[in-house]
């Protein structure tokens, strides 16, 4: 299908025991929780859209620590037709600023602490990354 998959970065980004997530403004998966991040624009590193992205959604500056994994994201319609399919590459990082806004593209951005990421609406590749991170149980 023209057009996919299409690239996105994001980054797990874990101070004090908390992971910072935002509530999704848009599809796929509009109103879940999700690590920050977003597509790679057209020239643009990986590494720099991760960055990038966690501070638009939040306004976090983050240093990128290690490579967590490599995602996909396929979603198919009733006939079986590719609605999209996003690859993910997410990163492990730290906080660099501490106060946390919402950025345009958010419906919210905030602190979750292990015990509380259990109860949140999680996007599927958020709660594969999470899982996988051992953050849930």
């Amino acid at each position: 299908m023209k057009g996919f998959p299409r690239l996105g970065a994001s980054v797990l980004v874990e101070r004090g025991g908390k992971v910072l997530l935002v509530r999704r403004g848009t599809e796929p998966e509009r109103g879940k929780w999700a690590l920050p991040g977003g597509l790679v624009e057209p020239g643009e590193e990986v590494w720099r859209a991760a960055k990038r992205e966690v501070n638009e959604e939040t306004g976090v500056k983050v240093r990128l620590k290690r490579l967590v994994g490599v995602y996909d994201l396929l979603e198919r319609d009733g006939r079986g037709r590719l609605r999209y399919h996003y690859v993910t590459v997410c990163f492990g990082g730290e906080p660099l600023s501490r106060g946390v806004r919402r950025g345009k593209e958010v419906l919210e951005a905030r602190w979750f602490g292990k015990g509380e990421l259990g109860e949140a609406e999680l996007t599927r590749t958020t709660f594969r990354i999470l899982k996988q991170e051992g953050l849930l149980g």
